[in-house]
């Protein structure tokens, strides 16, 4: 898993296994960060990974999720997929070269058009998708841009009540 090594935070199971030995228990609100690794009782590698789409049929956005992790500890090469209260690709027995560059791309903060290949859990394919950390980024934009107008042009009451603020200090001063 090469995509790991790129993640910096880290997710501490606490000795935590499901009933099958997977890592198909967790809950995207225990998970505090949008990309999480960490290393389960078997000594096997996982990510944690949270993402937003768009479905671009109807211009609706969506979240989904999905814990990847190593079947055995001795092979590195057999990538299988969790439930993270949902999942976005299906993964049958071993995962695809598609999906591990999907789920890289993901991690590098890119945002993806979902082909085929990719095995996407929706019998459409028009959706583009893009791990949480690049749609909050992206939110967080559109706010600050937002937040200046407001702030300077005169027709907003944010900068109505600054204008009128300032001048009151200027004359009482």
């Amino acid at each position: 898993m090469k995509f790991f090594d790129k993640v910096k935070d880290t997710f501490n199971l606490g000795g935590r296994m499901g009933l099958t030995d997977y890592i198909d228990f967790l809950k995207q609100d225990e998970v505090p960060k949008n990309l999480m690794k960490g290393v389960d009782i078997y000594g096997r590698k996982f990510l944690t990974m949270k993402i937003g789409g768009i479905d671009l049929n109807n211009n609706k956005f969506f979240k989904s999720g999905q814990v990847f992790f190593e079947r055995y500890s001795n092979d590195h090469t057999k990538i299988a997929g969790a439930d993270f209260e949902g999942s976005f690709i299906s993964i049958y027995g071993r995962i695809n070269q598609d999906q591990l560059k999907l789920i890289d791309d993901l991690v590098d903060g890119k945002i993806i058009k979902v082909k085929s290949e990719h095995r996407f859990n929706s019998s459409d394919y028009n959706v583009i998708i893009a791990n949480m950390n690049y749609w909050e980024k992206l939110a967080a934009r559109k706010i600050q841009k937002n937040f200046i107008i407001a702030r300077y042009n005169p027709s907003y009451n944010l900068c109505k009540k600054i204008i009128n603020r300032q001048y009151d200090e200027y004359i009482n001063n």
